[in-house]
């Protein structure tokens, strides 16, 4: 009777203890730390292409490697890592591509509707026009681009921009500048600061022309 008792006590504290250890494993990591499920992406996605719609109306196509959602912090947006080439496309023409984009990475503010580009960023539209530069940022409120680093920009006709600073107003369809700036145009090119044109750069102002030479002229080599 008495070995009986004991091995019935023994087995109580055994339970005891097998019940304190998981209760201290709840919510840890294997090395003890706790475990922040607000910093934890709520989707992750992998070779993603996807149509997005907004208010119902379908607006653009996304590829993407990796798609990360981080729907509950307190800014709630999306990580492609890994590489985006979204494009935009017009119900008005049957969704044809109006406008793509693609970069080595990017964020996209949810709340602020803010994409930002990064890494070799390229932009086309419609108008036969390409973008090249480091990082960009594109408000779809204001429907305005801010390419930053690098940019060039070249028209449909071959006529060239290069800047470190350029905005794209795609609601006035124009670029403007207030900084140093390159114009390749009609076999001339322009130096100065501060420009402005509309998108298809057949009409544009140099501010401040600092020189005006043939294309040939190798004393002015591009950025």
């Amino acid at each position: 009777m008495k070995q009986s008792r004991y091995y019935f006590v023994i087995a109580i504290l055994l339970l005891v203890l097998i019940a304190t250890g998981c209760k201290d494993d709840i919510g840890t990591t294997s090395a003890g730390s706790a475990v922040d499920l607000a910093k934890m992406p709520t989707m992750v996605s992998y070779n993603v292409q996807t149509i997005l719609s907004d208010s119902g109306e379908t607006r653009y196509r996304i590829t993407t490697k990796t798609w990360l959602a981080y729907e509950n912090q307190v800014a709630p947006h999306w990580e492609f890592p890994h590489g985006l080439i979204a494009e935009e496309l017009d119900r008005a023409s049957g969704f044809k591509v109006k406008m793509s984009m693609k970069c080595d990475s990017a964020h996209y503010d949810r709340n602020q509707r803010l994409l930002n580009l990064v890494g070799n960023v390229t932009i086309h539209d419609n108008t036969g026009g390409e973008i090249t530069c480091d990082s960009a940022y594109y408000d779809e409120e204001k429907a305005l681009w801010s390419l930053n680093s690098q940019v060039i920009i070249t028209n449909a006709g071959g006529n060239k921009i290069e800047t470190n600073q350029m905005y794209w107003d795609r609601k006035a369809n124009k670029y403007y500048s207030d900084s140093f700036i390159r114009v390749q145009a009609q076999e001339k090119v322009l130096e100065g600061y501060g420009y402005e044109s509309d998108d298809r750069m057949s009409k544009y102002t140099v501010r401040k022309v600092q020189a005006m030479v043939p294309v040939s002229d190798t004393r002015f080599p591009s950025f």
